[in-house]
């Protein structure tokens, strides 16, 4: 399933101005079906490096850099960055560039060589860029990452988003069996641990108690989908909740949700609240790294301490039963969007990046996820 990462790789290819820049796509070959990009060509190729050790896709890699005369290399995430930024390097890449996307929970680096990949990266590399001041702050203090060599260049989405035709979020109300009465929540995201899943279900009996009839749809796959569906039938939930697995309608299904609720344990710089104000949408999400910068709490959403269900469970009825505060909230949440988080910026942001390092004459640029 596409992830916060993928989809920002994805945006840069898709987006940065072509009079500027060819852009080319490096990325495991299930990504590019995610992508709607299934068949390879001259500007997407299908390679899984997950490791330095990887021999024969290692040199169809280097074949590749050096057969396109690429400029610049943009790695998003540590294990990208570990398999190719020394590559990229031996290939002679004019420019390296890594784009860290957060704290990563899989990483279980301890002792005096804490962490020193990252800092021999980070030395290969020409800058780091950080999708929030959070995560600089995490690259700085826990990794000892050099802070002159990061930048910070916020996520942006499309804030193009209009609201669901009425007729169009009854379709989906119907498909999904919500009847009309209810309150629709939206939670979008992997089903793995970092996502929180298992705080909202457990937030869901008291939302239920005390906001009237409530269905919550949660968005995505992974792991832990048997073990959430589990938890469902054992909190009593079952036709409270709806697991409509990966959905390549996603947007439209928060279209038509009432609310978002984002109950992360940690995050670099979140797409779902952004993409929910692009929608006028307000947000319950918790006080966690780069959420804390997208939302401003009471303003343009509500944020609760991280593993706290019944503060969960609060906000939720709170909106639910106030639909002018979710109105003002959502309205809100959009202005600063709009300002702040859009895909024009990030894309702006990020060309002059590229340009600073490399030099406007630059032509070719490689996103590696």
């Amino acid at each position: 399933m596409r992830a916060g990462a993928e989809e920002v790789a994805v945006g840069l290819f898709r987006g940065l101005d072509p009079e500027r820049f060819r852009t080319y796509l490096i990325c495991p070959p299930p990504l590019l079906e995610a992508f709607g990009e299934a068949e390879p060509n001259e500007r997407v190729l299908g390679l899984d490096l997950q490791n330095p050790w990887q021999f024969p896709q290692n040199r169809a890699f280097m074949r590749f850099l050096r057969k396109e005369r690429i400029d610049i290399l943009n790695a998003h995430m540590t294990r990208a960055a570990m398999a190719t930024v020394p590559l990229a390097r031996w290939a002679r890449v004019p420019v390296v560039v890594q784009t860290s996307h957060g704290r990563e929970g899989w990483r279980q680096s301890r002792g005096p060589m804490q962490y020193w990949v990252d800092r021999r990266l980070a030395a290969m590399t020409d800058i780091t860029i950080a999708v929030s001041e959070a995560t600089k702050r995490y690259l700085v203090t826990e990794k000892k990452l050099t802070p002159e060599k990061i930048v910070v260049i916020p996520n942006g989405r499309n804030m193009n988003g209009a609201p669901l035709d009425p007729s169009a979020a009854q379709k989906l109300r119907n498909e999904l069996g919500i009847g009309l009465d209810h309150a629709v929540l939206g939670v979008f995201g992997r089903l793995e641990p970092q996502k929180g899943h298992r705080f909202f279900l457990e937030a869901m009996p008291a939302i239920a108690a005390h906001a009237g009839p409530a269905t919550a749809l949660l968005v995505g796959d992974g792991s832990l989908r048997p073990a959430l569906e589990e938890q469902t039938r054992a909190l009593g939930l079952t036709g409270k909740i709806i697991f409509t697995g990966h959905r390549h309608d996603a947007l439209q299904i928060m279209a038509a949700c009432d609310l978002i609720v984002l109950p992360s344990l940690y995050e670099g710089m979140p797409l779902v609240p952004i993409e929910a104000a692009s929608l006028g949408k307000a947000v319950v999400a918790t006080a966690v790294d780069g959420t804390r910068e997208v939302i401003e709490d009471g303003v343009t959403g509500l944020l609760v301490p991280h593993s706290s269900p019944s503060q969960t469970a609060e906000a939720v009825t709170r909106l639910i039963l106030n639909p002018d505060l979710r109105r003002t909230l959502g309205e809100n949440a959009r202005k600063r969007a709009q300002e702040h988080f859009s895909q024009e910026r990030h894309l702006r942001e990020t060309a002059a990046c590229y340009e600073l390092l490399h030099g406007p004459a630059l032509s070719d640029t490689v996103s590696k996820q």
